[in-house]
């Protein structure tokens, strides 16, 4: 199952869309139940979602495959002490993967990705490299010859900067894990109320739209599984909220096969303000 459960709402209000707020330990159970039930093996976390690592150590996270991401530090022994505090947090001896949550870190203190390494070969981590937000910070990490085992990287329908170096990324061995399949739901906008700090992408999202109504599908499974069935890509990182949202998301996998001539005409489709699908930017 290439599906990763993404735990930033198990911690913090997350996405533009969210009307159900932070789940209860109830809910995020039987989200964890669920995703488990169904194959999806992997969570991906961090010390900056809220106490989302603390509420999945105590629901039980044992089975899965966790990547998590460290942030705000500039030595090596506050990496170190980060990672503990997440192995703590989790209940776990040690992690799938682990990350730098913005690439700029490493980029500014590189000494950080040798700490990385001497964490790796101690077998805390099995994995490690970096989250990334613009191509200009692969090309420098790629520079510095800091190969990553995995990157964390947008991509969306419309959100397509990436793909340029994915064949280099899976040359070099990396696994290439995706997020903002949804683009923190911009896609589900009702256009007759899309709010004006998007409406300058009202046109894309129109195309998008009318490619749904010619071929007879959702937003939502046209946006999973563009991303999904993407053969470069290993692991599409999604979050929910509710337990239904889950079931939503692996309804749209099973509702729709992916298409080479919808592929084409939703690659012809170009952003004129690519800035605004940057969650960053809004």
């Amino acid at each position: 199952m290439k599906l990763a459960l993404g735990t930033v709402q198990f911690g913090l209000r997350y996405g533009v869309n969210n009307q159900s707020g932070i789940p209860n330990n109830k809910e995020i159970s039987l989200i964890l139940e669920h995703a488990k039930i169904n194959g999806i093996n992997t969570l991906d976390s961090a010390t900056a979602y809220g106490n989302a690592e603390i509420k999945l150590g105590e629901l039980g996270c044992i089975e899965f495959d966790i990547v998590s991401k460290f942030s705000n530090i500039t030595f090596p022994n506050e990496l170190s002490s980060q990672l503990t505090n997440s192995l703590n947090a989790l209940n776990k001896e040690n992690l799938y993967g682990y990350l730098a949550h913005n690439a700029d870190i490493l980029i500014k203190f590189p000494l950080l990705w040798h700490e990385l390494l001497t964490q790796k070969n101690k077998g805390v981590i099995k994995k490690i490299g970096y989250s990334l937000y613009t191509t200009a910070q692969l090309e420098s990490l790629l520079k510095l010859e800091m190969i990553p085992d995995i990157v964390q990287l947008p991509y969306s329908l419309l959100d397509r900067k990436f793909e340029i170096y994915f064949e280099q990324l899976k040359l070099l061995g990396t696994e290439i894990h995706t997020r903002s399949a949804f683009l923190q739901g911009l896609y589900f906008f009702d256009l007759n109320s899309l709010p004006i700090k998007f409406e300058s992408l009202r046109n894309e999202l129109i195309q998008l739209n009318d490619i749904c109504f010619e071929n007879k599908i959702s937003i939502g499974s046209l946006a999973l599984n563009f991303v999904y069935n993407n053969p470069q890509i290993d692991k599409v990182v999604i979050g929910v909220d509710t337990l239904d949202q889950l079931k939503n998301n692996l309804h749209f996998l099973n509702e729709y096969e992916m298409h080479n001539e919808v592929t084409r005409q939703i690659k012809s489709i170009e952003t004129k303000f690519p800035k605004m699908l940057n969650p960053a930017n809004w």
